[in-house]
């Protein structure tokens, strides 16, 4: 391998929006994520507000478009 034109890969604090934190590895120092296996659905078992949000957004996206049929061609009788 050639000398310094590889990053380093060192160790790395990863924070979860829930507060957890715990240490890996990766060329990056600090890493900031939104869902971990700590406050996850699946791997807590419990239906959190997460889920809750994300099921609100999708009811909104589907009430916004209701009408709209992108992708169907309108049949027309003759």
């Amino acid at each position: 391998m050639k000398k310094d034109i590889h990053p380093r890969y060192e160790n790395c604090t990863v924070t979860c929006a829930c507060g957890n934190t715990f240490e890996t590895r990766s060329t990056e120092k600090e890493i900031r994520v939104g869902v971990c296996s700590a406050c996850h659905p699946f791997y807590t078992g419990k239906k959190g507000s997460r889920v809750l949000t994300e099921a609100g957004r999708l009811e909104k996206f589907q009430k916004k478009y209701q009408g709209i049929n992108y992708g169907q061609r309108e049949t027309s009788d003759q």
